[in-house]
């Protein structure tokens, strides 16, 4: 295995002012942080020389830009107020592309079934405009996976030809779909871009639950060795939505996931 384990964390669980939350970050042993591109850094908030003070405080705690996230209050295809969510969307790619964060990932709710082909040709023209405009500006989109099986994303990655569509691999999702993790990890390797380091439980009538990293049933320890089976060289990002004490959870997988890799 390599020598360090890509380990990045994401600062909104935090729930603290930015500058604090990214030294929270650097002192729970983090190698680099993800920022939330919708409420922690607004584009029209930012200019060259904000960015240039972040990237400058960032090399100070020795921490480097993971992957970025743009949260959805909707499915990216639903139909209200499309316009303008694909135009947020947009803008959060060229600043990614400002950033220099190289990957943003997009979580774009329920992929259409079959039986729903207006709704999956809309989803595939829209994604394939979005790819587009990341190519242009030296960016990855990266979809988040949901519980879907893995088969589903594989065909909608490779029905992208505008550039590359790479997958955000969420553990969490996969327990909550009743998936083996290491199964689609395998089967989704040379998509993907970026893993969440997110854990589930699945209860009795098949509800998935976020828990905290190792409290769940996702085997690290595989999924680890698995990251240097399939050569993947991206990003783990330490992520909690839930919980009473997000901020002192992705703290603890930073610290969980370090004890075991080593």
């Amino acid at each position: 295995m390599p020598s360090a384990l890509p380990l990045a964390v994401a600062t909104k669980p935090y729930q603290l002012p930015l500058p604090m939350a990214v030294r929270s970050a650097a002192k729970c042993g983090a190698r680099g942080v993800q920022f939330d591109l919708r409420d922690e850094l607004v584009p029209q908030e930012l200019t060259e020389t904000g960015i240039r003070q972040l990237t400058h405080h960032l090399d100070e705690l020795t921490l480097r830009l993971a992957p970025a996230v743009f949260p959805l209050r909707r499915p990216l295809y639903a139909a209200a107020q499309m316009d303008g969510r694909i135009a947020a969307v947009g803008d959060a790619i060229q600043f990614a592309g400002r950033l220099k964060t190289r990957v943003l990932t997009l979580r774009i709710g329920p992929l259409p079934s079959e039986k729903e082909a207006p709704l999956r040709r809309l989803l595939g023209d829209v994604l394939s405009d979005l790819v587009r405009l990341a190519e242009r500006v030296g960016v990855t989109l990266g979809i988040t996976t949901g519980p879907e099986a893995a088969l589903e994303y594989v065909h909608l990655v490779e029905s992208i030809t505008t550039g590359r569509l790479g997958l955000d691999f969420d553990p969490c999702s996969c327990v909550a779909g009743g998936h083996s993790v290491a199964a689609n990890f395998r089967e989704l390797h040379k998509h993907i871009v970026h893993v969440q380091a997110r854990d589930g439980v699945r209860d009795l009538v098949g509800q998935g639950t976020e828990v905290a990293v190792g409290s769940g049933v996702v085997n690290w320890l595989e999924l680890l060795a698995l990251f240097h089976e399939a050569d993947y060289r991206g990003w783990l990002t330490a992520i909690r939505t839930q919980g009473s004490n997000p901020g002192l959870d992705v703290t603890r997988a930073v610290q969980y996931l370090q004890e075991i890799y080593t």
